[in-house]
């Protein structure tokens, strides 16, 4: 226990430290990036998308989205479409997870299936709610809903993380680094925090034990949705999450019939840590921006689960195995999935 309570502390505290040197960073990129950043919500889409896809979590990457709306580089349109571009991103890792499984297990090819499942039922809910969120930006609804901490928060953290963070800033300029850098710098500990809070949950052997006999227990799409909300809020990213779908499927402990809902589950308990950044970030439209991502995302979801579930698993089920019938197929669209983003950012610069 006192471990498990080492492990949460220390991945708080190192949360809002990177997050803090990110903050600190992203001011001195404010002239630089005026220029070069990605302009418009399509272009947003794309770089989200690529940064996720790099670094190998979306949750970095709607971390910075959050904080370039507050210093004014990002409208709140293009932030929310970087947000997305992260999510379409994740589940790109993911997929590329189940392709590089299927290449070390010669002859299986349900690790690949699982990753373009994922990645298509992101795609068919992430993509009408980009349209949605942009139109609903654009009414000024969100500017209602602006939430921020409280002051006395912002001052304690500003005690308790500000002298280390002037003295990376001070480092940096002593060694003739641009103070930009502490951007990537607090990117890397971002996800440094996070494999540290994974330290503190318990081994979870997906073969066996008691996920295992969990997940032969998930036939309805309503448990399965839940479940997919209970592990991904657990882990805080849905890269792992989901990643833990390829060895329980393609040794058969999960059917492939129960993966849509708990994907469905997973993507919207992924924005719980995106939640949390966009009050340390201290700007109104932050929150409201994460806000307005679950409410669109869950209305979304939750009528595919309880009323059309069937027909949309049998296209999502079409989609996936198409994909994966040839593996020059799967190579074509693993290309496509890394061109589009790309040539959504090139296209804005």
């Amino acid at each position: 226990m006192v471990r498990r309570v080492f492990f949460i502390t220390t991945s708080i505290l190192l949360f809002i430290f990177s997050l803090k040197l990110v903050l600190e960073g992203t001011d001195d990129l404010n002239k630089e990036l005026q220029d070069t950043l990605a302009s418009g919500p399509l272009g947003c889409l794309g770089l989200g998308w690529l940064l996720a896809s790099v670094v190998l979590s979306g949750s970095p990457v709607a971390a910075s989205a959050l904080v370039l709306v507050r210093d004014g580089l990002l409208s709140a349109q293009e932030s929310f479409a970087m947000i997305v571009g992260s999510r379409l991103g994740a589940s790109f890792v993911v997929l590329a997870l189940g392709a590089l499984y299927d290449l070390r297990f010669s002859g299986k090819r349900g690790g690949a299936y699982v990753g373009a499942l994922a990645f298509f039922v992101t795609a068919t809910i992430y993509l009408p709610a980009l349209g949605i969120g942009l139109l609903t930006i654009e009414t000024g609804v969100i500017d209602h809903i602006g939430v921020r901490p409280p002051d006395v928060f912002v001052d304690v953290l500003d005690i308790a993380f500000g002298p280390v963070v002037a003295a990376c800033k001070n480092l940096l300029v002593h060694l003739d680094i641009p103070v930009a850098w502490l951007v990537l710098v607090g990117v890397i500990l971002i996800v440094v925090a996070f494999q540290v809070f994974d330290l503190a949950l318990p081994k979870i052997d997906p073969l066996g034990g008691k996920l295992g006999q969990m997940a032969t227990t998930i036939y309805r799409p309503s448990i399965g949705f839940l479940f997919g909300m209970l592990v991904t809020c657990i882990t805080l990213s849905v890269s792992i999450s989901l990643g833990l779908l390829v060895p329980l499927t393609v040794r058969g402990i999960i059917r492939r019939e129960n993966l849509t809902p708990y994907i469905l589950g997973a993507n919207i308990t992924t924005f719980s840590d995106t939640l949390a950044i966009s009050l340390l970030v201290d700007h109104a439209s932050a929150f409201a921006i994460v806000l307005c991502s679950i409410a669109i995302v869950t209305a979304i979801s939750l009528p595919i689960v309880f009323f059309f579930y069937r027909p949309y698993e049998r296209i999502i089920d079409s989609m996936s195995s198409l994909v994966v019938s040839r593996r020059w197929v799967l190579g074509v669209f693993l290309l496509g999935l890394l061109l589009l983003p790309l040539t959504l950012f090139l296209l804005s610069v």
